[in-house]
């Protein structure tokens, strides 16, 4: 699986209109041990069986741009599997896209140890492979550092600097680490950690739901239909948008939201009005508590509802730049509905590198959306 990472330097300007500015630092990249205690900082968990691409931008001093990470997929032969060869493509696009003048590639796996010649050869190809991808664009390939796993003095090894290594430092005290827990942001053990965030809830609880909205649905159509011959038709919208923030406002006063509530929720969600709406909430003053609803929401709803919450968690990741998260929620809205129209189209954009920057105008088109409705958002935070 792709894990995209948004670009963290000491001259990022990429923040998201109204949203949380990222946490500002600089890798000293003549020091590959301090690079690799940055990466779980940098990707926002511990990598394993992984193949990493840092874009730098920036000479003679580079800065570091964006981070993409991928499953780092063996054949055992001589030549790349076709996933990785098409992993690499994808890397060599963002590298393009981005303009970055470097890419320093690194390898997390502990299946290298052994040093057999299979392996060695199988890693001389993807690496022969990802120069040539390379050579037409404005990216070079300044190394590519190989280590077993990222742990305080884990070994690492060059294999384009005449066979340099050196042992990494304590990636927990990282100052990368250090300045991204101070802004909020958790750094997980590895990837199933941060994918256990929105894991499906108990299937009791998650049948009960799906029953209750079943049995509402031929209600909400009559509400519906009745508010759309009223004077006034925006007031269902209004109603179930309100419902929303209500929600939000209670789960983070600390009010446990019971197997009704979702219910409720899910059918407001599935009003595309409110759903649009509610995308202005990730650059607003409530980013956070509305985050821990949508959480909430896409362990707990059944299948195809939870695509909903799990598309605006998604969103909501993207915009503040946490592109593993985001990459994650977006991955459990398509499975849960794979015709998901704004899931696909966010997914798209995360997979193909675009910036938050790239997203944030439907955050300005969710406050458009509740202002046609008659509900005032929480304004953007200014940054």
């Amino acid at each position: 699986m792709t894990t995209p990472a948004f670009p963290s330097s000491s001259n990022f300007s990429d923040n998201p209109v109204g949203g949380r500015s990222p946490d500002q630092f600089a890798v000293r990249l003549s020091h590959p041990g301090e690079l690799f205690a940055a990466v779980p900082a940098l990707l926002g968990f511990r990598p394993e069986h992984s193949i990493v691409a840092v874009c730098l931008s920036g000479r003679p001093t580079s800065t570091v741009g964006a981070v993409m990470r991928h499953d780092l997929i063996l054949g055992g032969g001589a030549v790349p599997t076709e996933p990785m060869s098409a992993v690499l493509k994808q890397f060599g696009a963002v590298c393009e896209r981005e303009k970055a003048t470097g890419v320093l590639l690194l390898l997390v796996d502990d299946r290298f140890d052994d040093q057999r010649a299979t392996s060695r050869a199988e890693l001389a190809a993807i690496v022969e492979e990802f120069e040539e991808l390379l050579e037409s664009g404005p990216t070079e390939l300044i190394d590519v550092l190989i280590t077993a796993e990222i742990a305080s003095g884990c070994e690492w090894l060059s294999l384009l600097a005449g066979g340099a290594h050196g042992a990494q430092t304590d990636p927990s005290s990282s100052h990368v680490a250090v300045a991204q827990v101070l802004g909020g942001r958790a750094i997980r053990s590895s990837r199933g950690d941060l994918e256990a965030t929105i894991e499906s809830g108990p299937a009791l609880e998650r049948m009960q739901i799906a029953a209750l909205i079943d049995g509402a649905r031929e209600t909400t159509a009559l509400k519906g239909e009745l508010a759309e011959r009223a004077a006034d038709p925006g007031r269902s919208h209004r109603r179930e948008l309100e419902s929303v923030l209500s929600a939000i406002a209670r789960l983070s006063s600390g009010e446990r939201l019971l197997a009704p509530d979702c219910a409720e929720l899910a059918r407001a969600l599935d009003n595309v009005k409110v759903r649009d709406s509610a995308l202005a909430l990730a650059v607003g003053a409530c980013a956070d508590e509305a985050e821990q609803l949508w959480i909430l929401l896409a362990r707990n709803l059944p299948d195809p509802e939870r695509a909903n919450a799990a598309v605006l968690l998604g969103y909501s990741a993207y915009v503040r730049g946490d592109g593993p998260l985001a990459g994650i929620a977006l991955g459990a809205a398509l499975d849960s509905d794979p015709g998901h129209v704004l899931a696909t189209l966010l997914d798209g954009a995360l997979q193909s590198g675009l910036r938050p920057t790239a997203v944030r105008d439907l955050a300005v088109t969710g406050y458009e959306c509740a202002k046609k409705i008659g509900v005032g958002l929480p304004p953007p935070i200014e940054v």
